[in-house]
């Protein structure tokens, strides 16, 4: 019970901040935006004559695939900067040592607002996400092959950043712990890049690089498996012979779901780390 009524008081916190009424507003400006820009591409003439429905669609399914690359940065950015504070703050504030006056363990405090911070993060990667498809679809007639899969790799990237931006700010400022969150998730995309132009290029050990940093904050590897949903199948069969014959690679392309091992090892990953971030509280001096 006291996790939940941690959660709840973070998601009050964020309501209160106004928060959730400036990323609204901010939402559906960008959703107008994406609604014009696709209407303007089912509408297209060239030469003389419409775009074809197949063109229409492989331009909206290209779109499509960078509007969520560009959203999976959103998602990071907001855990990293909205987890931190939640976390930190009420360190800093002091708020911590009236709750601790009371019979609550400091685990349920992390666990609260890790819970809060990603119930958040959840319902706007939800609303947000359903709501860009929904315009795209009804301008254009495109779905992607499988929208939910890639609405739930996406929340579970911002679960990963989450859950290391609130670990680090068991310990350290919410700005710093913030920015190293967000940076992380940074670092393992270029990884995820380094590990593909190996495997492409042959060069094993470039390849191991990027898997060990992948390792490390596996959100690059959840951030392709909502590629890997959201990319038609012509998408990726380019992939495989782009990647295959070792002339060139796309980043914003990839020839197969991430294997089972690595999903397991992304779960894993969020409970040492959430783990740990609960043993450096308990044994931080207050």
């Amino acid at each position: 019970m006291n996790v939940l009524l941690f959660a709840g008081l973070t998601l009050r916190e964020l309501i209160r901040r106004r928060l959730v009424a400036a990323v609204a507003v901010l939402t559906l400006v960008i959703t107008a935006f994406t609604g014009w820009g696709m209407n303007r591409l089912a509408t297209a003439v060239v030469d003389g004559a419409p775009l074809p429905e197949p063109a229409v669609h492989a331009a909206a399914a290209g779109i499509v695939i960078l509007l969520a690359f560009l959203f999976s940065f959103v998602i990071a950015l907001g855990a990293a900067l909205v987890g931190a504070p939640t976390m930190a703050e009420s360190i800093a504030n002091g708020e911590v040592l009236a709750v601790l006056a009371r019979p609550v363990r400091r685990a349920e405090i992390v666990l609260g607002r890790w819970l809060g911070t990603l119930a958040a993060l959840a319902f706007y990667v939800a609303a947000a996400g359903a709501l860009e498809l929904l315009v795209v679809r009804g301008e254009t007639g495109y779905a992607p092959p499988n929208p939910l899969l890639a609405l739930a790799f996406l929340c579970a990237v911002g679960a990963i950043v989450t859950t290391g931006a609130i670990a680090l700010a068991t310990r350290l400022p919410a700005l710093t712990a913030g920015i190293v969150a967000a940076m992380l998730f940074g670092l393992a995309w270029i990884g995820g890049i380094l590990q593909t132009i190996g495997l492409a290029l042959g060069n094993a050990r470039l390849a191991d690089a990027g898997t060990i940093v992948a390792l490390l904050f596996p959100s690059d590897a959840l951030w392709r498996g909502a590629l890997y949903a959201l990319q038609p199948a012509a998408f990726t069969a380019a992939a495989a012979n782009v990647n295959g014959s070792g002339t060139g690679v796309n980043p914003f392309a990839v020839t197969s779901a991430p294997p089972q091992a690595i999903l397991w090892w992304a779960a894993a990953w969020t409970i040492a780390v959430l783990t740990t971030g609960v043993a450096l509280f308990r044994t931080r001096d207050l």
